[in-house]
C-alpha cells in the first residue's frame, strides 16, 4: 500500500504571528489506483518562524478518510535576496481501501518535509512563490512500516490581500503518489 499524503499546499508561507489562514485542496491522484480528493486546512501562526495546520479530508477509490496536521520551522526566512529554507514535520492519519478484496485499513504516516521557497513580486503587485519540497518518512499499517518519499513542486500565487491561489505536482518516488493539486487559501 502506498502512502496517499496531503500536498504541501501552503506549507512554505509563513503567517505573522496570530495570523489564520483557510484553504480549500483538490486533488487528483494519478497513480496506483487514481482518484480525486479534497483536503480542509486550517493554519495558524505561531511565531515568524512557526505556523500549525490542521488538516482533513476525503477522497474517491483508494483514498478515503484523512486527518492531521504539520508543524513548520522557517530555518532560513525568505528575505531580501535569500531564499526561505525550511522543515515541516507532519503526522497524517488515514483510512485506505486498497482494493474490493481488501477491507478498509488505517495508515499513520510521519513525515519530515524539507523545502525551499523564494517570493518574486510582479510589475503590478502579483506575487508568485515558487516551492520545491521533498516529504520523506514512514508509513505505519497493520503492524509494518515502509519507508516513503516523494517530490513536490508547486507555486502559490497572490493578487489580493485576502487570497493566494496554489497550483503543485507530487512526484512518487518510494511508496507514495503522483498526484496534481491546487487550491484557494483566504487570510481573513
Amino acid at each position: 500500500m502506498n502512502s496517499a499524503h496531503a500536498g504541501v499546499f501552503t506549507t512554505p508561507h509563513f503567517l505573522a504571528p496570530g495570523a489564520s489562514e483557510f484553504g480549500v485542496e483538490p486533488e487528483i491522484t494519478l497513480s496506483n489506483g487514481a482518484g480525486i480528493a479534497a483536503n480542509l486546512r486550517y493554519t495558524y501562526g505561531l511565531t515568524d518562524l512557526n505556523n500549525f495546520t490542521a488538516i482533513v479530508g476525503t477522497g474517491s477509490g483508494p483514498r478515503q478518510f484523512r486527518a492531521g496536521g504539520n508543524f513548520t520551522f522557517d530555518l532560513f526566512p525568505d528575505i531580501e535576496a535569500q531564499p526561505g529554507i525550511g522543515l515541516a514535520t507532519q503526522a497524517l492519519y488515514y483510512r485506505l481501501k486498497p482494493s474490493e478484496q481488501v477491507n478498509v485499513m488505517g495508515q499513520l504516516d510521519l513525515t519530515a518535509t524539507p523545502y525551499i521557497h523564494k517570493t518574486f513580486i510582479n510589475p503590478d503587485g502579483t506575487e508568485i512563490e515558487p516551492f520545491l519540497a521533498i516529504p520523506f518518512g514512514l508509513g505505519f499499517s497493520g503492524g509494518q512500516y515502509k519507508a516513503i518519499t516523494s517530490a513536490a513542486v508547486g507555486t502559490i500565487i497572490k493578487s489580493s490581500p485576502n487570497l493566494r491561489y496554489v497550483l503543485e505536482l507530487g512526484i512518487n518516488i518510494n511508496h507514495s503518489e503522483s498526484y496534481v493539486s491546487g487550491g484557494i487559501a483566504f487570510y481573513p
